[in-house]
């Protein structure tokens, strides 16, 4: 299992477990801010949470669990397991949660870059977490 290319910023968190599942999808959750992809590495240092890559609003992605280990991103280990994470910047605090063009390219490209590499036929939107036990 290799992690992406497209990553240019590497802080790897101390926050991760084994991955114990087969990667069947992707959770993408917002930052909730405007962080950089350092500053929200920085961030998976010391809070008990992290994500698989982080993208900031400049576009650029950063990588703080490796793909192999499980994050601690959805508030569910049953998803963890079988979903690569991705916390994307938001240009605004609030719904709808915005983000820049520069992320939205990046975001796209990444996921494409997921889907590939683990052999993931399509996404599906989905509103809930149920997916990670189907």
């Amino acid at each position: 299992m290799s992690d992406s290319a497209l990553a240019t910023v590497k802080i790897l968190s101390p926050h991760k477990n084994k991955r114990t599942k087969k990667i069947v999808g992707v959770a993408i959750h917002c930052m909730a801010g405007n962080l950089s992809v350092e500053t929200c590495g920085k961030v998976f240092q010391s809070r008990e949470a992290s994500s698989n890559y982080g993208i900031g609003s400049d576009g650029r992605i950063g990588l703080y669990v490796h793909e192999s280990d499980r994050s601690w991103c959805t508030s569910s280990a049953e998803v963890d397991h079988r979903a690569v994470t991705i916390e994307v910047a938001n240009t605004k605090n609030g719904d709808p949660w915005p983000i820049s063009d520069k992320a939205y390219s990046s975001l796209i490209s990444l996921l494409v870059d997921i889907c590939v590499r683990n052999k993931i036929d399509s996404l599906r939107w989905k509103a809930n977490k149920s997916y990670g036990t189907s």
